[in-house]
């Protein structure tokens, strides 16, 4: 018979409900990043509500990404940060996650 305590379950979530997450993503360019970028967001259910792409470095070997959700879970928005980190190609991934008002 599985137990019918569960510690902390009653407890207060210290997470809010859903955030707001920025990743800024930096890769060699390529025509199939994009595709790779927004597919695992599009796997989690998630719209982005902002994707900017530019070439940079001078002589646009380097790809620079915005990509923005919002109202999302917070497991979502960690979910996409791992998923982004994964993508072949991909050089850096700095995130930003935070409480909707």
């Amino acid at each position: 018979m599985p137990s019918q305590s569960v510690a902390g379950a009653a407890a207060p979530r210290a997470n809010p409900a859903t955030v707001r997450a920025f990743f800024f993503v930096t890769a060699p360019a390529d025509p199939g990043l994009l595709p790779r970028l927004i597919e695992p967001v599009a796997k989690l259910g998630a719209v982005p509500s902002r994707v900017h792409a530019s070439r940079e470095s001078g002589d646009g070997s380097e790809l620079s990404v915005d990509l923005r959700l919002a109202g999302v879970a917070p497991r979502t928005a960690e979910l996409v940060e791992y998923a982004l980190r994964a993508v072949v190609g991909v050089r850096q991934v700095m995130a930003v996650v935070e409480p909707e008002n």
